[in-house]
């Protein structure tokens, strides 16, 4: 009774509301952590909570988890001013189970995503250098819900193909191309929009001179293009798509790709480790199953323990984004960034797991700083003493790290309007 009470105090006291509105739930803890713009000091960066995060600067690289609560969108600006694009998703949901919309229920998702890109495109640059979908999945290209028009030549407007009439990209990476379902060594292609996109890529590969391949594991097709040989301790390496997985070869001591048999969608997903001296990090799209695991044996064979300085973490941590393996090799990214739109992201088990090392499987704890670019806000008032924890939620959040990798900041950012103004400080961490 005395829970019903309080929970029923906290929805008064903080005017939850509809969760469709602009506002975030705030808690009376918030500024203490960060969310609410505590006052950190400024970081090495030139960044001041208040003011608008500073552009990019040569040899450094940014990466930017842009939140419009309806996708997941990931803008990387690497060490030469070399640009990626790593999904624009659009989804259409209004049953409650939502966050609010960012910045605010009428400006479709792929307009938050192109203004947020150009904002932060670096100077004189006009179209984005690679764009690598890790799936064909609604909430990471885009739907048909959201499309409001289709394009002469066929595909839905939604998602990453409406976002290439705003800021087109030169070079396509994906898990299909050129004949997509119909090579028998992958999984089907599976998405509402699958087809739309490889009617988009055949478009625009005949008639706008954009370059298209397939994601390969076991290949650093990721390449800067235009002062490659300043940044040679920095690369790029796909390590998981459409079910292989580059594991090591103990008779051997060498990677090989290795046939994890994933179904098709999430499991098949592309994933890469990026590296820049001694900084790593992995991105993996919504890996689950097999492919997740071997995954796991890549970060415990080939990074250092204790060595994975970022995470983007897979499958928005719904309750199977850190199987069984990821556990018993003790997966220990210091800082996790999770992208958000429903209620059950991240899920609560889970969620408890990660920040108090309690796995059912493999208990085991580490010190880490987690982020997650929103969270639903009555998950938030009935589970505020585990988001106490949190570094940080609920705005874009941006990793940026020095040159030469030895150092890296996260930064919060409002997301309420297109200021891009610092919420939250956090840093600096040393890559070992």
């Amino acid at each position: 009774m005395k829970r019903i009470v309080i929970a029923s105090l906290l929805l008064a006291l903080f005017g939850l509301g509809s969760c469709g509105g602009d506002e975030h739930t705030k808690m009376p803890w918030e500024d203490d952590l960060g969310n609410g713009g505590e006052q950190n000091p400024p970081a090495e960066s030139g960044a001041e909570v208040g003011k608008t995060l500073p552009a990019w600067s040569e040899g450094s690289l940014d990466i930017h988890f842009i939140n419009s609560g309806r996708g997941e969108c990931t803008f990387y600006i690497l060490p030469d001013g070399t640009t990626l694009l790593v999904d624009a998703g659009e989804i259409v949901v209004s049953d409650g189970t939502e966050v609010p919309q960012r910045p605010d229920a009428n400006t479709r998702p792929y307009l938050v995503y192109a203004n947020y890109i150009r904002h932060f495109m670096p100077e004189g640059r006009a179209s984005i250098d690679w764009c690598a979908p890790s799936h064909f999945h609604i909430d990471h290209i885009g739907s048909s819900a959201a499309a409001t028009e289709t394009a002469p030549a066929g595909y839905q407007l939604s998602g990453l193909m409406a976002l290439y009439d705003e800021v087109p990209f030169d070079r396509v990476l994906d898990m299909g191309y050129p004949d997509y379902g119909a090579d028998s060594s992958i999984p089907d292609m599976d998405g509402e929009l699958a087809g739309d996109w490889q009617t988009f890529v055949t478009w625009a590969v005949a008639n706008k001179g954009m370059k298209a391949d397939r994601f390969q594991v076991g290949e650093s097709q990721i390449t800067l293009q235009h002062t490659p040989d300043q940044y040679s301790d920095f690369r790029i390496f796909n390590i998981v798509a459409n079910g292989y997985a580059w594991n090591l070869d103990t008779s051997t001591g060498k990677g090989t790709v290795v046939n994890a048999k994933a179904d098709k969608g999430n499991p098949a997903s592309c994933g890469f480790h990026l590296s820049y001296g001694k900084f790593d990090y992995l991105a993996c799209g919504d890996l689950t199953s097999a492919p997740q695991n071997r995954v796991a044996y890549y970060y415990r064979d080939f990074i250092p323990p204790g060595g994975l300085e970022v995470f983007k973490a897979h499958h928005h941590l719904s309750s199977n984004a850190w199987g069984s393996q990821m556990q018993a090799c003790e997966f220990s990214p210091r800082v996790i960034i999770n992208h958000s739109f429903y209620n059950s992201q991240p899920d609560i088990p889970l969620l408890t797991s990660i920040m108090e090392g309690s796995f059912s499987g493999h208990a085991y704890s580490w010190t880490k700083d987690l982020f997650t670019t929103n969270v639903h806000p009555e998950t938030l008032v009935a589970n505020a003493d585990l988001f106490r924890r949190l570094a940080g939620y609920n705005g874009h959040i941006v990793v940026r790290v020095a040159p030469g990798g030895s150092e890296f900041y996260v930064y919060v950012l409002d997301d309420t309007d297109f200021d891009y103004t610092v919420k939250s400080i956090h840093g600096p961490y040393r890559s070992k």
